[in-house]
């Protein structure tokens, strides 16, 4: 069947048009959930796949074939569904796993930016992992500090002030570098 003819069948029947999509491109958006969510379960990815499903039937009526394939569509849903889901998922365990984080919320473009990135990461990961998850918990996550001092069982004053140290100690080991 073609994508026009995928969509209309949607259009016509909800449950028979996703199942034929489905059965076509489902390996596919599998394919790339387990790519982006390598580290997590396979239960993870399946949530995920069927997430972008989801997605996929709620926006049929925003497709448009001209700009593109089913198959790009259901990519790029894909990839928006799985950061999502990685970023939920990794925030509810309090550690994203180090090697996700070069394309993980990958704003920026300039090549400095990503360079100085890549060096954070790896400063990053020498540190003890209580002081990692700590710096991740309170920069990537965005927790405060009440919140890091309860996960990591120690006071917020002292959770602050490790803070502080570990900033410091950073900045010192990237300036010495540059």
């Amino acid at each position: 069947m073609t994508d026009s003819e995928l969509i209309e069948a949607v259009r016509n029947n909800a449950d028979k048009g996703m199942s034929l999509i489905a059965e076509k491109y489902s390996g596919y958006a599998y394919a790339i959930a387990r790519d982006k969510l390598s580290v997590f379960s396979s239960e993870d990815i399946d949530d995920a796949v069927q997430d972008i499903f989801v997605r996929l039937w709620q926006s049929i009526e925003k497709i448009d074939l001209e700009r593109g394939s089913l198959k790009t569509y259901i990519c790029i849903i894909s990839k928006s569904v799985c950061i999502r889901k990685r970023d939920s998922l990794a925030k509810a365990q309090k550690n994203v796993p180090l090697d996700l984080i070069s394309d993980y919320k990958a704003d920026d473009k300039t090549v400095e930016s990503e360079l100085r990135k890549r060096e954070l990461i790896e400063k990053l990961k020498v540190l003890p992992k209580d002081d990692r998850s700590l710096i991740m918990q309170r920069y990537y996550f965005g927790l405060d500090h009440k919140e890091i001092a309860r996960t990591l069982g120690i006071s917020e004053a002292a959770a602050r002030k490790r803070a502080e140290r570990i900033l410091k100690r950073l900045a010192q080991q990237i300036e010495e570098v540059s």
